[in-house]
């Protein structure tokens, strides 16, 4: 993965889980953000799921 952007790139890394909250501190919320790994990403939580993603649009 390309770390400054959201392009996949052939180089894999290996990164361990992390820990961005308690469980019902995200699902009363129903999001939050969080740095990981250097990126700010944001974590939802919808119909019993959670979701991460970046927080920045690469596209323009």
């Amino acid at each position: 993965m390309n770390l400054d952007g959201s392009a996949q790139d052939p180089e894999k890394r290996e990164y361990s889980s992390v820990c961005v909250g308690r469980e019902d501190d995200i699902k009363k919320s129903e999001r939050m953000t969080a740095v990981v790994h250097d990126r700010e990403v944001v974590i939802f939580y919808h119909k019993g799921e959670y979701h991460a993603m970046d927080i920045r649009c690469y596209r323009f």
